[in-house]
């Protein structure tokens, strides 16, 4: 026998038994947590008795007894603990520790006191021990000798061997006790087992956001929330059975991505990915996937599949990632033009200064010195006009540039334009024609559109090297007039055609460029040109082979004139850089 407590495989053990201190060997320990474990406990008690010699009788009463104790300790807030234990004396205990009390306990094993040797009923903080012992009486009676004629006598008697009828009758009716507990229990399992399947089921079908489904091993769709549906557009009746490679695209089919996916999951027990997966339908849409193999098994037991639409995640993204790249080139345009704005102010000033100087010493000739007063005029002049540009694009970005709408003739104003650069193409070398088509009225301010024509036609002497050409036309198209300067300079690179009206475009932005300026006449032309209604366009066959920019105002009545507020006067100045 052995001298150590074997577990028992119904459950494991709690509650604390007292060691024995008097030779107890234990046999067995067990835990009762329900009837079919009472039913263990008679069982073992029997078999456990009979191991130790004691009757058939005996063994019996014995079993009845543990019974009928387990039965009034179980079913409170913890298991019972059970000990079998053999005692020195070849007797038999079974020890169990319960809630209860004892004045209860002992009431219901009241009936079973006679089938035992002797009970002992104790309690202590609400637990009560019970001990029933069996055997003594077996153990006194002295064992015959072996092939005696007792012995033999004994042997022969049928009694002795084999168990009446009534209780054969009542071995059945413990056991048919123990199957209707058994069958009770399974039903109470199933019950619980079906409102947990419920809870999930609700649980799974509130989170709209997500599709979840289970697969097979094999990646067949084993179940589908409502998410799945509203993601995928499949109705569970149409999914249900199908193999979840049908949510990839074709090319990613034909490489096996699904296999491989859950081979991932199956190897590491979890596969997270961002990738395109396909709707009902073929249309694809931006998924973030999880796949994980179901716990607590081996891989055969599938595995789980949660897919989130993550599109509009990635729109935000992406609209995050180009506003940063448009702030990060506003903030290269703003640093560009800083230093193109120092220095185009640094130089005109060097050249006053300079010539300043020259004047104090007094020595200059008269010659030297009108060379001197016209550099600084000059000079001076280049510096209003950066000033005034600078101060255009600020009304313009608050909204306050204003314009005093009257019926004006356009060819009185393109001429006077032209008398204000002529002095600069004649000194460059630059040929200037005008042609005028046809004439109107128009609804504009004067000031205001003899800036646009004459920053149209100082742009293009600008850029046009000696010997070109500069032509400036005014035509009727339409219900338009259109004022339009041709150059043969150096002409616009397709890639900075687009940008032309933006703020700060130049097509050299260095401050080591052959032409100065700041980057903003054209952008003040622009909306200068939209404030009157009108529109304005640039073509250039490319590097070198000459820029066309046309202007084209609608011509109005004079009924219309009055003073015109730039419609972005109330609007946020944060909305207008």
């Amino acid at each position: 026998m052995c001298a150590h407590c074997q577990p028992s495989r119904l459950h494991k053990v709690t509650g604390k038994i007292p060691p024995s201190t008097d030779g107890c060997i234990a046999l067995d320990v067990l835990a009762l947590s329900g009837e079919q474990d009472v039913l263990s406990l008679k069982r073992r008690a029997r078999a456990r008795a009979v191991e130790l010699g004691l009757s058939a009788a005996t063994a019996r009463d014995l079993s009845k007894a543990a019974g009928e104790a387990g039965r009034a300790l179980v079913g409170r807030a913890r298991p019972v603990s059970v000990v079998l234990r053999a005692t020195p004396r070849s007797s038999l205990e079974v020890v169990l520790e319960g809630r209860g009390t004892p004045a209860a306990v002992m009431a219901a094993l009241e009936p079973v006191r006679p089938l035992v040797d002797r009970v002992t009923i104790g309690g202590d903080g609400g637990l009560v021990t019970v001990t029933l012992v069996a055997g003594l009486a077996d153990a006194r009676e002295l064992a015959p000798d072996p092939g005696t004629d007792d012995t033999r006598r004994r042997e022969r008697d049928p009694r002795r061997g084999a168990l009446s009828v009534r209780e054969l009758q009542a071995e059945l009716e413990e056991t048919n006790r123990g199957v209707v507990a058994l069958y009770a229990e399974l039903d109470d399992q199933a019950d619980r087992l079906r409102s947990a399947e419920d809870r999930l089921r609700l649980l799974l079908d509130s989170v709209p956001d997500y599709a979840i489904c289970m697969l097979h091993p094999d990646g067949e769709v084993a179940s589908w929330n409502s998410g799945a549906e509203r993601i995928f557009g499949y109705a569970a009746d149409e999914i249900v059975g199908r193999n979840f490679a049908c949510f990839y695209r074709p090319s990613d089919r034909d490489l096996d991505l699904p296999g491989a996916d859950l081979a991932r999951a199956r190897e590491s027990g979890h596969f997270e990915a961002e990738g395109l997966r396909v709707r009902h339908g073929g249309s694809a849409f931006d998924a973030h996937v999880t796949i994980t193999m179901v716990r607590g098994g081996h891989p055969g037991r599938g595995f789980s599949l949660v897919v989130r639409d993550i599109t509009e995640r990635k729109r935000l993204e992406d609209n995050l990632r180009r506003r940063a790249e448009d702030l990060a080139a506003a903030n290269r345009a703003k640093e560009d033009f800083l230093a193109t704005l120092s220095h185009e102010l640094r130089t005109p000033l060097n050249a006053m200064l300079g010539w300043t100087r020259l004047l104090r010493t007094g020595k200059l000739d008269a010659a030297a010195m009108e060379r001197a007063l016209e550099t600084i005029e000059r000079n001076a002049h280049i510096q209003e006009q950066l000033i005034a540009d600078i101060l255009d694009v600020s009304r313009i970005v608050t909204g306050k540039l204003r314009l005093d709408l009257k019926p004006t003739d356009l060819a009185p104003i393109v001429d006077a334009s032209l008398d204000a650069v002529r002095p600069a193409a004649e000194a460059k070398g630059v040929g200037l024609t005008l042609e005028t088509v046809s004439d109107g009225l128009v609804l504009g301010d004067a000031d205001r559109l003899q800036q646009v024509i004459w920053n149209l036609v100082a742009n293009a002497i600008k850029f046009t090297p000696s010997g070109g050409h500069v032509r400036v036309s005014l035509a009727r198209v339409g219900q338009a007039a259109v004022v339009a300067v041709a150059d043969t300079g150096e002409g616009i690179d397709p890639d900075l055609l687009p940008f032309v009206f933006d703020r700060f475009t130049q097509g050299d932005g260095s401050v080591t460029r052959r032409h100065g300026g700041l980057g903003l006449g054209l952008s003040i032309v622009r909306h200068i040109v939209e404030l009157h209604g009108g529109h304005v366009q640039a073509w250039s066959e490319g590097p070198g082979k000459g820029a066309t920019f046309s202007v084209a105002l609608p011509m109005r009545s004079a009924d219309e004139a009055g003073p015109v507020d730039d419609p972005r006067a109330d609007a946020d100045v944060g909305d207008l850089a």
